[in-house]
Parts: C-alpha cells; sequence; structure tokens
C-alpha cells in the first residue's frame, strides 16, 4: 500500500469512527437517562455531530495539502525547464526535500531520470548540427572553388556551361542550408547580430541569384515594391528564409510566374505551381515533409521548415495560403509595431 492510500484510508476510517463514536454516545445516554432525554438529546446529537464532522474535514484538509505538498513542488520545478536546456538537478535524491518520501519520491527519481536523458538528447543534437554543419562546409568549398575555375575555360560549350551554372547554383543553396542550421543550432548561445538595411536590396540580390534557375525552366520572376521598407534584424537570417522561399516557389512551379511582394509589413513570394491541399498545409512547416502532387523535383522537405524555425527566432511569423493548382503565397510578416521595423514608407510613383 502506497503512502497516498494510507492517508486516504486512515481519513476515513477516522471518520467512521467519530460517526460510531457519536451515534452510541447518543444511544447510551438515551438507554440510561430514558425518557426524560427524548426532547433534547437529537438536538444535541446532531450538534455534537456537525461539530465533529467539520473538525475531520479541517484534519482530512491539512493531511490532504501535507499529502499534495510534495507533488505540487515537484510540478513547479518541471515546470521550470527550458525544453531546449531542461535542468532536472533540483530533483536529484540528494537534493530533495525531507517531507518527499516513498512514492512521491519514486515519481522524482523517475522524472529526475527523464530529465538527464532530455537534456542529454539536446546537447548531442546541437553537437551533431554544429559538426555536420561544420563537415559540409569543406567539400562545398571545394565545389565552389573548383566551379570558378571551371568557368573561367572560354572552351566550354553552352551546355557545359548550364551544367556549371547548376551546380553552382546547387552548392550556394547548399551552404544557405548549412548557415541556418548554425543558425538555429547556435540560437540558443549566440544572438544573431542585427543591423539596419533595406530589404529591397537584399530583395534583389535573391532575385539575381535564382534567376538563371527560374529562366531555365520558363519561368518569369517579378518584383513588385509598394514601400521602401527598412528592418534592424540579423540580414543573413532574412536573406536565408527569403532564398528557402523562392527555391521553394520555383521548385514546384512548372510555368507561369513567381511574384515577389513588399508591402509595408511583410514579404510575399507568390507562385502559380501546383499549390497544396487543406491537409498537406497543415504539416508543410514539418521537417521532411513534402506532401504529394505531380512535382517534377522533390526537394529535402526543409525549405519552409528552415524558413518558418528562422522567422520565429527574430519575432517575424510565416504565413501561408495556397490553392490547389493554382499556387502558393508565402509572406513574412514583420510586425510593424515592434522596434525591429525601423521604417516603412511608400514608394515613389
Amino acid at each position: 500500500m502506497t503512502t497516498w492510500q494510507y492517508r486516504v484510508r486512515r481519513i476515513f476510517f477516522l471518520q467512521l469512527a467519530l460517526l460510531i463514536a457519536v451515534a452510541a454516545g447518543g444511544l447510551a445516554a438515551l438507554a440510561w437517562y430514558g425518557s426524560a432525554l427524548r426532547s433534547w438529546l437529537p438536538p444535541l446529537v446532531f450538534f455534537v455531530a456537525a461539530l465533529m464532522m467539520l473538525a475531520v474535514i479541517w484534519i482530512g484538509d491539512r493531511a490532504a495539502r501535507r499529502a499534495i505538498a510534495p507533488v505540487c513542488w515537484i510540478l513547479r520545478e518541471v515546470g521550470a525547464w527550458d525544453p531546449r536546456r531542461p535542468n532536472p538537478d533540483a530533483l536529484a535524491p540528494e537534493r530533495l526535500p525531507k517531507g518527499i518520501r516513498d512514492d512521491v519520491r519514486t515519481l522524482a527519481d523517475a522524472l529526475h531520470g527523464f530529465g538527464l536523458r532530455l537534456r542529454e538528447h539536446a546537447a548531442r543534437e546541437r553537437e551533431f548540427t554544429r559538426a555536420a554543419s561544420h563537415e559540409l562546409r569543406t567539400p562545398l568549398t571545394v565545389i565552389r572553388v573548383a566551379g570558378d575555375l571551371i568557368g573561367h575555360d572560354e572552351t566550354l560549350s553552352e551546355a557545359s556551361r548550364r551544367s556549371l551554372e547548376r551546380i553552382q547554383s546547387s552548392a550556394v543553396g547548399m551552404e544557405a542550408i548549412i548557415d541556418a542550421l548554425l543558425l538555429l543550432a547556435r540560437s540558443e548561445e549566440v544572438e544573431p547580430e542585427a543591423e539596419d538595411f533595406a530589404v529591397a536590396e537584399l530583395l534583389e540580390r535573391e532575385l539575381d541569384r535564382v534567376r538563371p534557375v527560374a529562366e531555365g525552366k520558363g519561368l518569369a520572376l517579378r518584383m513588385e515594391r509598394s514601400h521602401d521598407l527598412e528592418l534592424h534584424a540579423p540580414p543573413r537570417v532574412l536573406q536565408i528564409v527569403l532564398g528557402r522561399l523562392l527555391d521553394n516557389a520555383i521548385r514546384y512551379t512548372r510555368e507561369g510566374e513567381v511574384q515577389v511582394r513588399l508591402l509595408a509589413d511583410r514579404l510575399q513570394v507568390c507562385d502559380s505551381g501546383i499549390g497544396m491541399d487543406a491537409a498537406t498545409l497543415e504539416h508543410a512547416v514539418e521537417p521532411f515533409y513534402c506532401g504529394s502532387g505531380p512535382c517534377d523535383a522533390s526537394g529535402p522537405g526543409l525549405g519552409l521548415t528552415i524558413a518558418h524555425r528562422l522567422a520565429e527566432r527574430c519575432g517575424w511569423s510565416l504565413a501561408l495560403e495556397s490553392t490547389p493548382g493554382r499556387g502558393t503565397c508565402a509572406s513574412v510578416v514583420f510586425q510593424p509595431d515592434r522596434e525591429a521595423v525601423v521604417s516603412a514608407r511608400p514608394t515613389a510613383e
């Protein structure tokens, strides 16, 4: 029998014993004094029984509070854990308060062990992300340098030059993914460096990067700007977010156009691609989720995941709207009420 069960049973038997004592005392008094007590004995018995019941309730409440207090303390400690960096040390056996015993101590030991495994898993994940990202940089550097050297060869055929451009573009895209993984892995320890920058200039650079790929598929790449938006934020983060959205839009669009809009409080990337139904849209930002559809090129399923997590890291939000067969519109909302938005002026006509 556990401590809790023992205490509940003890309170129950105490209440039962008091009720029996009151009833027995009343019957004994009635038998002893006879008819002389019949007029005022029932009210007296009722009054005594009520007082004793109140006393039992008070005792039970005190006992219940003492029984629940250790559990409440454990819940407060677990509730204060940061999921990315849990700190279960307060639940170590040698640091538990003296009032925690038996089954409650077993619960604390189980949660302490779980917290240690969770902390170890989080640390291992961070270390793996850092190591993998750094190790991948070396072959990418070799590919980029070799591509640049080959590009200076004037004897390359047009077909070979197009293939080289695809290799270089893919290397740049992979390097952006690695940078994003490093930012996410370091997000708990190192704040990305923020600065004032014009969003339009960053947009133009990213559009120049993806334009050869879009034109290679016969897609029109357009930009609309209703405001000159200036942010105080990490420009590299916005560059990666925009790059992931543009790459996704081009990958899942067979014909038509990809349009980028810069508004007063958001940046939109809209395409005329295959679109997503409601079920796919619900899971679109989950890692490695590519959905289904007649897509001519499948990616790793990390584009929207990276964009979503990096946007959250900077206090932005990623909103998705999509219609099957008509395309998708992804919006990075900067929330102009935040200090990160330095200015948003309408463009000159």
